[in-house]
């Protein structure tokens, strides 16, 4: 056996550092916890909290949208007059337009008139004039009429709640097939709602409207084409551009063709002079 020491056993105080580490540590692990029992969603009063800033967020998207609203309502008839004022100089401007194309047709009918009397008067005027008279009539530029067909094509009954994309609606490819259609079946002559074609006549679309001549048409479009009536019919539906239009049939879009005994085209509008040569008078 180990000697058993006979002096007194001494007990000694805790050490002051150790004292100061279980208190951090216990001090840390309680503050730790109530941390998280702070963020706990469970803690009574923190579902409230949430429910309140989501009904706030709410309510300040709804006073957003209703001032939105009261500002759209406060502008609709400011938009409505000025889309009335739109209208209002479109229509002035087109008519203002049609009065200047009588008004040059009227002209240019009294200058036929004065150049036929004035190259009637020698036998070297009047071959002048026919072959004016002609060349004329080939360049679109003199006011034709004789027998033909009217070619009538007009949008789908319900094109027009449908967008620009509509099969519904025709495109100016479409018409440009037709009136290509019309010369390959011999139309020596052709307009589309009153405007006389060229080899330089456009025929584009801007917008939802179809420009022949820069002038906007608007359906149906009423084709007049002047040939020998029974032939030009037959060749014209058995070729690209009556096969084309019966195509698009399916799709709801009118298209009616029927022969003329007399039809009156007008002079192209837009012709103008870009070459002359000095004859020799012979």
């Amino acid at each position: 056996m180990s000697p058993v020491s006979d002096r007194p056993v001494t007990q000694r105080r805790p050490d002051a550092s150790m004292s100061l580490l279980n208190d951090l540590a216990n001090n840390t692990v309680v503050a730790d916890y109530q941390r998280v029992h702070d963020r706990s969603p469970n803690k009574p009063g923190s579902s409230r909290g949430g429910t309140v800033a989501v009904v706030a967020v709410l309510v300040a998207a709804g006073l957003v949208l209703g001032i939105a609203a009261g500002q759209t309502r406060g502008s609709a008839p400011a938009v409505a007059a000025a889309h009335k004022e739109l209208i209002d100089r479109v229509q002035a401007r087109n008519k203002s337009t049609d009065d200047l194309q009588k008004r040059l047709e009227q002209l240019r009918a009294d200058v036929d008139a004065t150049r036929a009397a004035a190259l009637e008067a020698t036998s070297a005027g009047s071959a002048a004039r026919a072959a004016l008279d002609r060349l004329s009539i080939l360049a679109g530029i003199s006011a034709v009429h004789g027998p033909g067909i009217k070619v009538v094509v007009d949008d789908a009954p319900n094109s027009s709640a449908r967008g620009e994309g509509s099969s519904g609606r025709i495109r100016d490819t479409d018409l440009q097939r037709l009136i290509n259609g019309l010369w390959a079946a011999g139309a020596e002559a052709v307009s589309v709602n009153n405007q006389r074609l060229t080899s330089l006549t456009a025929v584009r679309s801007a917008g939802d409207a179809i420009l022949v001549a820069y002038r906007p048409l608007s359906p149906p479009y009423e084709v007049l084409a002047i040939g020998k009536a029974d032939d030009l019919e037959v060749d014209f539906v058995d070729g690209p551009g009556g096969r084309w239009f019966h195509t698009l049939a399916g799709f709801g879009i009118r298209f009616n063709v029927s022969t003329q005994q007399d039809v009156t085209l007008p002079g192209a509008s837009g012709a103008t002079l870009r070459r002359a040569e000095e004859g020799t008078g012979q």
